[in-house]
């Protein structure tokens, strides 16, 4: 595998978490709208035709929203646990340290440059290493 392809393997973890993010959030505007609707006193509009309840539309609604998500956010945990994985894989613990600040933690060079006291270059050289140490065991993997 080359460093380029364990590259895109370690992004798949802040791809999954923005993920997740997006799920949970689309979940909490459903549940938003669903205490929007006001129950109507008659079966009955206007124009006579029958609407039903819409507050109990919403919550099946919601409800199958849930489901779909969970399932969702299920898939997306084992992406991010695969990748936990694979970084626990390399033995050296500062190598290991650069690629869950990169990758875990989402943080960008000069920043982890920084919160590890070597220069911007230093951390190009010590992600280099880190990738050709980094072990990948391919499974199932669901598609995000």
């Amino acid at each position: 595998m080359t460093s380029q392809e364990k590259k895109a393997y370690l992004e798949r973890y802040k791809e999954a978490d923005r993920e997740i993010d997006r799920l949970c959030e689309e979940l909490s505007r459903w549940r938003a709208r669903a205490t929007k609707i006001t129950p109507a006193l008659s079966q009955e509009t206007a124009g006579g035709r029958e609407e039903g309840n819409q507050v109990e539309l919403a919550v099946e609604k919601i409800i199958a929203l849930e489901g779909q998500i969970n399932t969702k956010i299920d898939e997306l945990l084992i992406i991010r646990q695969r990748v936990e994985d694979a970084i626990q894989t390399v033995m050296d613990g500062t190598l290991r340290e650069v690629l869950t600040q990169r990758y875990i933690l989402g943080k960008r060079w000069e920043q982890i440059a920084v919160d590890m006291n070597y220069s911007w270059r230093r951390i190009y050289q010590l992600h280099g290493k880190a990738l050709l140490q980094l072990c990948i065991e391919f499974q199932y993997e669901p598609v995000i």
